[in-house]
């Protein structure tokens, strides 16, 4: 058995303290580290005094049962407890016994009192954020996952299982991951796990998943890299976030938008065209109105009436066309079609092939990223050619114009874009003036300032939208969202 010198050396340094019990008379005696924890007894009766003054309430009852069975039977135990220090505050300690390996002596036994306070607050830190963490991921439907990069293997916690709608005891398989993504997101699920494993780039998309049983959802996947020591990306940590209602939600409200857009510039259009069919027709009208009031006899009133009935005539047939253009317009949807933009681009190179020739013209297109579209194919010959001839009627004087053509997905949206190295336009000056009608920021002779206006009303009578951005003597790229 270890003497009192030998045991203060050795356990005062990790901040344990000690008992030693006399198994007969069931008197004890408290190391002076302990003394120095709670404070020393000053009473004949230190095992009572203990209880009432030092022990926590919660665990008096349970340390007398253990402490008996110990004195009258030498049965082990080992109990967490709260100590009150001389302090007044509560501390967390471990209560064992020591074994006691000298056989020769068995009248003594050594109670352990070992400080856990730190150990269980962190435990119990841990138990705390876990279940704000479990919370959180249930009333957020947040679910965590991570991709073992160097085994092949995924790790789904049991909100990501839910969030899927399968068993907590499915395991994913590595080569089967991408059947949990709708398809037309493959590309984008590959991309961004694959430039998180091997560049250390973060993600965060939205992206349709499938959960076990095929059915499509929304969700929002954020990932980030795993750093082992050497700094090596080993694995990707992130969280799935069901926003399929939400999703849901913003895009129909979107597509609303999309629809009184799309009506509000019809109806613009039409305002337009009707104010340029008629406004000639009552023109002339309002001249021979003031031609008769001028005449003088009846002989040169007379000479006037054939130009009234030609002006009905031509008011009536006007009117016929503006009709015709209504019923155009309620028949917009069903005039779509499948168009290749490589044919599109095709027809209108053909037909400016003299320009694109006197000008040495260079147009580079990459249509790999999107191939076609449902689109009215004249419209989109029609948004081709002005961007196009508007690239080289107001190119740079010093360089051959260049124009780059490419299009793209992004955020499930189809985009065209049109970029050139010309003279570039002063958006500060003109941006609010950009596509409005009969507006030049130029001084071509040939600009009329009519093919930004259709364009744009075009592209919105589609239900899209069409941007620019510009550097004066550097260039221009318009971006057209289908």
């Amino acid at each position: 058995m270890l003497n009192d010198l030998q045991l203060n050396s050795i356990l005062e340094d990790f901040d344990i303290a000690y008992w030693k019990v006399n198994l007969f008379s069931k008197n004890l005696s408290w190391s002076d580290h302990f003394n120095a924890l709670v404070g020393k007894p000053d009473t004949s009766e230190p095992f009572e005094y203990f209880l009432k003054e030092i022990l926590h309430p919660d665990y008096r009852y349970d340390f007398r049962i253990y402490f008996d069975k110990l004195t009258s039977q030498n049965e082990p135990f080992s109990l967490e407890l709260k100590l009150k220090l001389h302090n007044g505050k509560y501390r967390w300690f471990e209560c064992r016994n020591l074994k006691n390996k000298d056989h020769s002596n068995r009248e003594t036994a050594v109670l352990l009192f070992v400080n856990i306070h730190q150990a269980k607050r962190d435990q119990y830190t841990i138990e705390e954020n876990y279940f704000y963490y479990h919370e959180t991921a249930e009333m957020t439907s947040t679910g965590g996952w991570y991709v073992d990069t160097l085994h092949k293997n995924i790790y789904w916690d049991n909100v990501t299982k839910k969030i899927v709608n399968c068993p907590l005891d499915y395991q994913p398989a590595y080569e089967e991951r991408l059947k949990f993504y709708a398809p037309e997101h493959h590309q984008r699920v590959l991309s961004s796990f694959e430039k998180c494993e091997k560049y250390g780039i973060p993600f965060k998309i939205e992206l349709k998943m499938l959960s076990l049983h095929q059915k499509e959802f929304w969700v929002r996947a954020t990932g980030k890299p795993v750093y082992n020591e050497e700094q090596e990306i080993v694995g990707i940590r992130g969280v799935y976030q069901d926003i399929d209602e939400n999703k849901n939600n913003e895009l129909n409200l979107q597509n609303s938008l999309d629809i009184i857009a799309t009506q509000n510039s019809r109806l613009f259009n039409f305002a337009h065209v009707v104010s340029h069919h008629l406004r000639s027709h009552s023109s002339n009208l309002s001249l021979i109105v003031e031609l008769l009031k001028e005449a003088k006899t009846d002989a040169d009133k007379l000479e006037l009436l054939p130009n009234v009935v030609d002006i009905a005539d031509n008011l009536d047939a006007a009117i016929s066309q503006l009709n015709e253009i209504v019923n155009k317009q309620s028949l917009l949807s069903k005039n779509r079609r499948i168009i290749k933009f490589e044919d599109a681009l095709s027809g209108v190179m053909a037909s400016t092939s003299s320009l694109i020739n006197r000008e040495n013209a260079k147009i580079v297109a990459e249509f790999n990223a999107l191939e076609e579209i449902s689109y009215i194919s004249e419209y989109l010959e029609s948004i081709l050619l002005n961007l196009i001839t508007n690239a080289i009627k107001y190119k740079h004087p010093g360089r051959k114009p260049v124009i780059y053509i490419q299009t793209y997905i992004e955020n499930d949206k189809e985009y065209l874009e049109i970029s050139d190295n010309g003279m570039g336009i002063d958006l500060d000056q003109y941006g609010d003036k950009m596509f409005g009608m009969y507006k030049t920021f130029h001084s071509n002779p040939e600009a009329k300032g009519i093919g930004l206006f259709i364009t744009k009303n075009q592209v919105e009578t589609l239900g899209g939208s069409i941007s620019v951005t510009s550097t004066v003597d550097v260039g221009t790229t318009f971006k057209i969202k289908f």
